[in-house]
């Protein structure tokens, strides 16, 4: 399984490429948004000099910022251009954003839109924050396709041996026993059944959450939604009735997003 997965990655693999997006996803996170080049390259296991070329050449299109003064890089401004850009193109998220501040009234939940990044990572791409005493959250943040109730979403419908293995690198919040392997299956035959997940605590102390899977047309999981809350807030048993709300609005999302 893991040699066929690596050789299928080989083949089609740009390593520049790959290095280069790797340094930005990196900057993007908050620990690492004014980084040394020792920083970057050792964080990415990239010898020193060939980080250092990659930055000179980002630094070039704007696309990085080199700090004289800290010595350090961070995102460049170029960067917002193709934001705009992108948001613009990506009819979908317009489409999706009324659903998700309409969840956030309904629920009082803070909302999120999770989109797979790669082969086995997920980032945070749009969000309606709850005003009083929500969670807050961050558009871009990154998570392994392992954590949480839209990590399952995402699991769920894929095949076992290589959900298997993504849940074994324990790369994630957490890290999983045998025993936690038999019930994240129980947990998606539940999902499969009533279309949507529910995490309580168990990856993030004292938050919960409640995720629903948005498929494209050739039925595959192309995103996910989330609502997110405190445990001190909400009754485990309580979020079944959002969960419910969460297929409804998931579902309808599917059928629109279709079209496109």
């Amino acid at each position: 399984m893991e040699n066929a997965k690596t050789k299928e990655k080989k083949k089609y693999s740009v390593p520049a490429l790959e290095n280069a997006f790797g340094i930005l996803k990196l900057l993007s996170r908050k620990r690492f948004s004014e980084s040394t080049v020792t920083e970057i390259a050792n964080a990415l296991s990239l010898s020193p000099a060939t980080c250092y070329r990659i930055l000179q050449s980002l630094e070039n299109l704007s696309i990085v910022r080199y700090l004289e003064d800290k010595k350090r890089y961070t995102l460049g401004p170029y960067l917002v251009v193709l934001g705009e850009r992108a948001k613009e193109h990506l009819d979908y998220i317009s489409v999706i954003m009324p659903y998700l501040e309409d969840l956030t009234r309904q629920t009082g939940m803070t909302s999120i839109l999770v989109n797979k990044i790669g082969e086995e990572k997920l980032a945070i791409i749009a969000k309606s924050e709850a005003s009083d005493f929500g969670v807050s959250v961050s558009v871009g943040r990154h998570f392994s396709i392992t954590d949480g109730s839209f990590g399952m979403c995402f699991l769920a419908y894929m095949d076992k041996e290589l959900r298997e293995y993504y849940l074994k690198q324990a790369q994630g919040l957490k890290s999983f026993s045998e025993e936690d392997l038999q019930l994240i299956e129980r947990d998606i035959e539940n999902l499969k059944k009533n279309g949507y997940a529910i995490t309580y605590g168990e990856y993030i102390k004292g938050l919960c959450g409640i995720a629903a899977p948005i498929f494209d047309t050739r039925n595959k999981v192309e995103m996910s939604i989330e609502l997110i809350g405190f445990t001190s807030q909400f009754e485990k048993e309580d979020l079944h009735v959002k969960g419910k709300l969460m297929k409804e609005v998931a579902d309808e999302i599917s059928r629109r997003i279709r079209s496109f």
